[in-house]
């Protein structure tokens, strides 16, 4: 039996300000999973190596640049003889550029096509909800990585119910297990952190819809000689939160870490993990917590509602409200069986998670793709 072409388009690996994202991490663990007796997979960058892409070729994903920008008239064509190179099967679409080229670049070909969305975004431009519209009919399969962006994507992409498929993301649950104790050591030392003192982390892109800000105002009503607050990632509002972090008062109580490439061993040193997230689709970073039997607080927003249950996998709280954030995380810290009947209901929760399943998932949708 002939193997399947996958040819994977990527707009971006990285958004502004940070050195990678949610969708980067997802071809770094998808790649090497896919079955390579029955697929051959390609991954091609629709524009010119930046730091982000690299970051990912250095975690072992090749891909192959196309060297467009967004308003380049060729890319269009561009496409077409991608697909006629490659003697695709399947075109499988990452971002708006590469969704609104591919989608027409497939029914011109005659192939099926898939746009992948990654998550919601409150502030949708009006040219893209235009862009959707004109292409509207050539969509084929849209896949949303949970509920609640299929009905981003049913309100806002112009995209029929009935053409949309819901495919979780997860973590390598393998990887995600504590790490070695003299790692935790390094890691704590690196950050100043006394072995006394306690550990309340967050992760992610240092951007308005993480709600970091209203961390470092529960951080501030918590203040105490034996806590300290962990913020690991990069993004655009890094200098604006340190600048806020000062005005609290917080001090050396509050880490500014940066972007890391040692997850686990971050994580394992934290005794809380936080999500003050404003909306999301569904982080990557939750899936990690949960294999790493994190005690979790988060707040009750889209994906994150999704995939934690309040009082068993984690301690939902609002959003945009620091009083409720410190008083959840207070509440963990105040009672150890909490604490540990979390992180038991983590495990338990990740095992619904695993990245390998995501992959089995999205192989499916190619083989059924290419029966029709």
């Amino acid at each position: 039996m002939a193997k399947i072409n996958v040819v994977h388009i990527c707009d971006k690996f990285g958004m502004r300000g940070s050195t990678i994202h949610g969708v980067s991490r997802l071809f770094a663990w998808w790649f090497p999973r896919f079955d390579r007796d029955k697929f051959n997979v390609k991954l091609y960058a629709l524009k010119h190596p930046d730091s982000s892409s690299r970051a990912l070729e250095a975690e072992g994903v090749s891909m192959t640049y196309l060297g467009k920008s967004a308003l380049n008239p060729t890319v269009l064509t561009t496409f077409l003889s991608l697909i006629k190179r490659e003697k695709a099967d399947v075109l499988h679409l990452h971002g708006w550029i590469a969704a609104n080229f591919g989608r027409v670049a497939g029914r011109l070909a005659g192939i099926p096509t898939i746009m992948h969305e990654h998550g919601v975004d409150p502030s949708f431009p009006m040219s893209q909800r235009i862009a959707d519209k004109l292409v509207s009919p050539f969509n084929h399969i849209a896949v949303a990585v949970s509920k609640s962006v299929r009905d981003f994507i049913i309100a806002n992409r112009s995209v029929r119910p009935w053409k949309i498929r819901t495919i979780y993301n997860g973590a390598p649950l393998d990887e995600f297990s504590p790490a070695e104790p003299k790692l935790v050591a390094s890691v704590r030392e690196e950050f100043g952190i006394p072995p006394e003192c306690r550990a309340i982390g967050t992760i992610g892109r240092l951007d308005t819809q993480k709600g970091i800000t209203y961390f470092l105002q529960a951080a501030a009503k918590m203040m105490s000689p034996d806590i300290r607050f962990l913020i690991v990632g990069d993004g655009p509002k890094r200098q604006e939160l340190e600048d806020e972090a000062k005005d609290l008062g917080l001090g050396s109580n509050v880490i500014f870490a940066g972007h890391r490439s040692d997850i686990a061993a971050v994580q394992t040193l934290l005794d809380i993990q936080v999500f003050p997230s404003l909306w999301e689709g569904t982080p990557l970073t939750v899936f990690e917590a949960l294999a790493m039997g994190k005690a979790i607080v988060s707040t009750n927003v889209d994906g994150l509602a999704e995939v934690l249950v309040d009082g068993e996998s984690a301690l939902i709280v609002e959003p945009s409200n620091p009083d409720q954030l410190a008083d959840g995380i207070q509440r963990v810290f105040s009672n150890p069986n909490l604490a540990d009947q979390l992180r038991a209901g983590a495990v338990t929760q990740s095992k619904k998670f695993d990245i390998s399943q995501t992959v089995k998932n999205l192989e499916s949708l190619y083989e059924e793709l290419c029966a029709r």
